[in-house]
């Protein structure tokens, strides 16, 4: 049975749950004096600590050893085309993080409705369920939200750049196999999909247009399936 993961403070020699991660270690888990946990502390550390003292407002731990770190092989962004229900992101944190997404980008499409500030304003919120997450997962790093980008600002850098477009009939994943990728671009639309003039331009900019079969799915779909196989050319 794994230890519960928890993020905690380094200060001096111990280890400190504080507020929310002390509520849930504390009065959720009912965790006791001597039992055993992991502490992440964000800063590239995790350990192994017993707990020494419990008082009403902080939980103190004594680090036993560090717990080795598996260095990310390959990182991926995800470009996502805003919904016009933005809590239908809310859903899918989780999973980014699961899956081992490095960066999501919110973007700004034709097809998206939303505006800018509105999709600021849940920022805070994404950002604490990647901090959650990484808890379950046990990933060292939460997944990185940044602001969003407006669709024709978009620039990338990666070795690979794809776009999952359900109007490409041709170009499969199979045809990226058995290259050298280690970074990974990955731009997937919203349930309006993309325009023309989206497509040729991310075209312009080195992604190339990928099916993800012979049917439209949702956009939730599309992104667990595109992320899993992006992930097998990279790790291929």
């Amino acid at each position: 049975m794994s230890l519960p993961r928890f993020i905690g403070e380094k200060e001096g020699n111990y280890l400190v749950l504080k507020d929310q991660e002390y509520n849930h270690a504390v009065k959720v888990l009912r965790v006791k004096q001597n039992d055993l946990m992991e502490i992440n502390t964000l800063d590239g550390n995790i350990y192994l600590a017993k707990v020494e003292n419990i008082s009403k407002n902080q939980l103190i731990a004594l680090p036993i050893e560090k717990i080795p770190i598996k260095e990310e092989e390959f990182k991926i962004t995800l470009y996502q085309c805003m919904p016009n229900q933005l809590s239908k992101i809310d859903e899918i944190i989780e999973p980014l993080s699961q899956l081992g997404v490095y960066k999501l980008i919110p973007v700004i499409s034709k097809n998206s409705a939303v505006k800018e500030q509105d999709i600021i304003k849940k920022l805070e919120k994404w950002q604490r369920v990647a901090l959650n997450s990484i808890k379950q997962c046990k990933r060292p790093f939460p997944l990185i939200i940044e602001k969003p980008k407006k669709l024709y600002n978009i620039k990338s850098n990666d070795d690979l750049k794809v776009l999952f477009y359900e109007k490409e009939k041709q170009n499969k994943v199979k045809m990226l196999m058995n290259n050298n990728f280690k970074t990974a671009s990955v731009f997937i639309g919203n349930e309006g999909g993309f325009k023309e003039q989206e497509i040729e331009y991310l075209k312009k900019e080195g992604f190339i247009p990928l099916s993800l079969g012979d049917y439209i799915l949702k956009m939730e779909t599309a992104i667990i399936i595109g992320i899993c196989q992006v992930k097998c050319i990279l790790e291929n």
